[in-house]
């Protein structure tokens, strides 16, 4: 290959080959364009050459569509990649070990009648650490297994690191986001008291087993002061189905009259029943619709500020979301910004022609100035995506 000085490397230029930095690491692919960024990175990091078999060239055509809209790609810097992999690598990790932790923490809760708040607290400190650093990679990972006979450990687990993200969103103090964690934690501890057969029916609950699973409320509260758990932590047991409109169980409470950790974990335990399956039905929502879902038919029921903490941390099109472009092309939403909840960075799967990209393409989107999301894609639609 040969060898192009980066003194050489012009702002906004494109190459029809890739650029290397060495033989391996693949610096830009052939839609990406030259940065200032990457070059200050470059010069930081005290490469003088980069490597490439291809000539300078115009804009891509399929860019070229969007005009000055290509202006908002998202490009990955040197640093960006090395931190993005170490990122999603502590995420994947995270996840696999908090699904084990909470599968052996209430088993031993079964097996020996006791639990180990030390433990919680410790599992509850890293999960506050790592949601603050790793939002996007960890709300990617723990959806990542959905094994509807392990519902119970992962809707523990999953519900746990939202009401945590809603927790720094809301500025709850270290101290408060501790206990909010344990509360969700051990929010559906009166679950393991109920008969197995009843957790792991594959049949619609008849009136008599909703009744009696409804009953995990009381329990788990039980439970809790029986530990001597802190108040606010089993009333979030006591009062998770409860809902600001009154409409809930097991005492049909009211707005303030729910306390405020009740009010996290009944938002988290929601959304994440909605977008994940149980032994007797498949998951009901995709990420996106089941937020257009709370906020426009269920509104009633939760705290306003739980619910636009919902939004801002995961954003109008969660990851994962496929979404249509305002340039005509289409994409998967990868990243996510709590300060810009309608404009997610998106990895651009079909250009606006139909044509899928043949490299990685992530787009900025904005809402004015620049391509926008439209709308999120059908079911229909993402399965024809999947086709091109």
């Amino acid at each position: 290959m040969k060898k192009i000085p980066v003194s050489t490397l012009a702002d906004g230029a494109y190459f029809d080959r890739p650029v290397f930095l060495d033989e391996t690491y693949i610096l830009l692919a052939p839609d990406a364009p030259v940065m200032p960024d990457l070059v200050r990175r470059l010069r930081k990091w005290k490469y003088d050459d980069v490597h490439c078999d291809g000539q300078t060239r115009v804009v891509p055509g399929y860019l070229a569509v969007a005009g000055a809209e290509a202006a908002k790609l998202a490009p990955q810097t040197i640093d960006e990649d090395i931190r993005s992999d170490e990122q999603r690598e502590a995420a994947r990790a995270f996840c696999t070990d908090s699904i084990a932790f909470v599968a052996g923490f209430f088993e031993a809760f079964v097996t020996e009648g006791t639990i180990n708040v030390g433990k919680a607290t410790e599992w509850v400190k890293q999960a506050i650490a790592t949601v603050r650093d790793n939002r996007d990679f960890v709300m990617r990972y723990a959806w990542a297994e959905s094994e509807s006979e392990r519902w119970l450990t992962l809707h523990t687990m999953r519900s746990t690191l939202l009401a945590l993200l809603f927790g720094h969103f809301l500025k709850a103090p270290p101290v408060r986001l501790i206990e909010l964690g344990n509360a969700c934690l051990l929010h559906d501890i009166g679950m393991y008291k109920l008969p197995e057969t009843l957790l792991r029916s594959k049949a619609a609950l008849s009136t008599d087993e909703r009744k009696a699973m409804g009953a995990h409320t009381a329990l788990g509260y039980r439970l809790l002061k029986g530990f001597s758990a802190a108040e606010n932590v089993a009333l979030a047991a006591l009062e998770h189905h409860e809902r600001m409109d009154g409409s809930g169980y097991p005492r049909g409470l009211t707005g303030d009259r729910i306390t405020e950790y009740a009010r996290i974990v009944a938002v988290a335990c929601s959304f994440e029943a909605m977008v994940s399956p149980r032994p007797f039905r498949p998951a009901g929502f995709d990420l996106h619709t089941a937020i257009r879902e709370l906020l426009q038919k269920q509104r009633k029921q939760y705290d306003d500020r739980v619910l636009k903490a919902l939004v801002y941390t995961l954003g109008l099109y969660p990851i994962g979301t496929h979404v249509l472009l305002s340039n005509g092309g289409k994409g998967a939403t990868v990243r996510t910004d709590p300060a810009r909840p309608r404009c997610p960075v998106v990895r651009v799967l079909a250009d606006p022609s139909g044509k899928r990209p043949t490299k990685t393409l992530l787009l900025q989107s904005e809402e004015t100035g620049g391509v926008s999301v439209v709308r999120a894609l059908t079911p229909a639609e993402v399965k024809e995506l999947g086709r091109t």
